[in-house]
């Protein structure tokens, strides 16, 4: 009896354990199959409209701005007149807010809860840029700049190099302070923004500009020095945080990405140089291209502590920690490399293709390349294509899932291209009448 009920006893509990492990294995497939379909969130679809909004007769120079799921929308209304408008891109035809009090204006961008709307330049090349709270659309600084200068909003403040004077000062936009005023003689191309925007790996325009966000947020630039030396200076106090002498001449390039300051003479048989950016006395380390004749074209973060080193007939990919060779590809003269997740948009050059735009992998093999095109980044896993000379009426619009490397047709639009902007999700271009608004990604489990 005992011997019986032992024995049910443990069949029952045999097949609680095998149904435990079946439960338990359909669980791990199921959790393994969301987590390889949720790295892939978003996937390209054909253009779908969302709306407009309409372009009233007289406007001149439409151009839209997209935040995320927000846009900004303007126009020039004559008689030095603007009117500059905030929308939702999934409901553009309602506006939620309207600026009418703006006039001659030339340009505008979207920065960390600002609009920087940067004015024409007047009979002396001088410039009025005004800063709105991007919510409300109401201006709440202003600053006049002078033809020669040059300026950037970093964050929260306001950098400007005034020729005339050779000073380069830094103003907190919200207190209107003056955080420091310094000698600047080496002139308008002497200091450099930290780059850390290309690991956040936001939308860019053809020509590699960030579109959602000011290059940078680092609060912090370098800027050359009368010995030929270079600092790093906090933009929140005017501090020294490091520097050294005698380390570049006034045409050297110039890169500060994250933590280190790269550096390298613009000659052949050039030598580039990294160092912390809080200490300059030696480098960390150093790398000689192996063409002695080969010239620097430009220095770029390509991906997680990778930098590229672009010269006439090859590129370069270093370790920015040891600067050991991740790999070294044949290019002509390539223009720029630009990090899509782990792989390499890589734009060149030729008399006898043109512009071509290649996808590189994490080693620097050829995935696909697109004679003609020239990419533009939506995000960490994906670009568009447009043609490499803007086209006259409606042209295709590639999408590619840099990951696979397929590029899809997602359309036509009949607008200029430079009349187009895009976000992780939407584009917006000034087409005949209105400003478009279309759609051309969604989620995985809507397409």
């Amino acid at each position: 009896m005992h011997t019986h009920v032992r024995s049910l006893w443990l069949s029952r509990r045999a097949r609680w354990s095998a149904s435990a492990v079946a439960a338990l294995a359909v669980v791990l497939l199921v959790g393994g199959v969301v987590y390889r379909i949720n790295q892939r969130p978003y996937g390209f679809k054909t253009f779908d409209r969302v709306g407009g909004v309409a372009l009233p007769a007289g406007s001149e120079r439409p151009r839209a701005f997209l935040d995320g799921g927000r846009a900004f929308l303007g126009r020039a209304t004559g008689g030095g007149g603007y009117e500059l408008r905030a929308v939702d891109s999934d409901r553009p035809a309602t506006a939620l807010w309207t600026n009418t009090g703006l006039t001659d204006v030339d340009t505008f961008r979207y920065a960390r809860g600002m609009v920087q709307v940067t004015g024409l330049a007047d009979a002396r090349g001088g410039r009025r840029v005004t800063l709105l709270n991007a919510n409300n659309g109401l201006a709440f600084r202003t600053f006049d700049v002078a033809a020669g200068d040059r300026w950037a909003l970093i964050g929260k403040y306001f950098v400007r190099y005034a020729d005339a004077e050779r000073r380069l000062t830094v103003t907190d936009v919200g207190s209107g302070r003056l955080n420091a005023n310094l000698d600047q003689p080496a002139g308008a191309a002497s200091w450099w923004l930290i780059d850390n925007w290309s690991g956040q790996q936001v939308p860019t325009s053809p020509v590699g500009e960030p579109l959602d966000e000011a290059l940078t947020v680092d609060p912090h630039i370098v800027r050359a020095t009368a010995d030929g030396g270079l600092e790093v200076v906090d933009l929140a106090g005017g501090r020294t945080l490091g520097g050294g002498k005698g380390l570049v001449n006034p045409d050297s390039l110039v890169y500060p990405y994250e933590e280190q300051v790269f550096t390298v003479a613009r000659a052949a048989g050039f030598e580039l140089r990294a160092y912390t950016r809080e200490h300059f006395g030696k480098p960390q380390w150093t790398w000689a291209s192996p063409d002695p004749s080969a010239r620097p074209l430009f220095v770029s973060a390509c991906g997680e502590e990778r930098i590229c080193v672009g010269e006439d007939h090859a590129v370069t990919a270093l370790d920015t920690a040891t600067g050991a060779v991740v790999f070294r590809v044949a290019a002509e003269r390539p223009s720029q490399a630009i990090p899509v997740g782990d792989r390499i948009m890589l734009r060149t050059a030729s008399v006898a293709e043109g512009v071509v735009e290649t996808l590189l992998d994490a080693q620097g093999r050829t995935v696909d390349s697109w004679p003609g095109k020239r990419a533009a980044r939506l995000d960490e896993g994906s670009y568009l294509l447009l043609p490499a000379v803007p086209a006259a009426g409606p042209f295709a619009w590639l999408g590619v899932d840099a990951q696979h490397g397929t590029a899809r047709d997602l359309g036509s639009v009949d607008a200029r291209p430079d009349s187009c902007t895009w976000s992780h999700t939407y584009l917006a271009c000034a087409t005949a009448g209105e400003f478009a608004f279309y759609r051309i990604r969604a989620p995985w489990y809507s397409l």
